[in-house]
């Protein structure tokens, strides 16, 4: 009986993987689309080949933009823990 059951629970554990999969690309398939839909209301494009267009020629400059911004959120990360460390909060 031992062994039944625990088969039981595998194939149970493999159909949750397997509905999880599943979700999860649902959830990502509708991220894309919205972010898409978004995108090309954003922008007033209605053609997909000049979306992309537009996201190509953008590329460099969001990248850029991107590195920017994480450079500077680590710099202040370590600034604020300078801080922190030098006047700790009483509580």
């Amino acid at each position: 009986m031992v062994k039944q059951n625990t088969k039981e629970q595998i194939l149970s554990i493999e159909e949750q993987i397997k509905r999880l999969k599943e979700k999860q690309k649902r959830i990502l398939n509708n991220t894309h689309r919205e972010i898409g839909k978004y995108l090309m209301d954003s922008w007033e494009v209605e053609d997909v080949n000049e979306a992309k267009g537009l996201i190509d020629s953008f590329n460099n400059q969001v990248k850029s933009l991107s590195e920017a911004s994480s450079s500077k959120e680590a710099k202040e990360d370590i600034e604020e823990e300078k801080n922190f460390s030098l006047n700790p909060t009483k509580g």
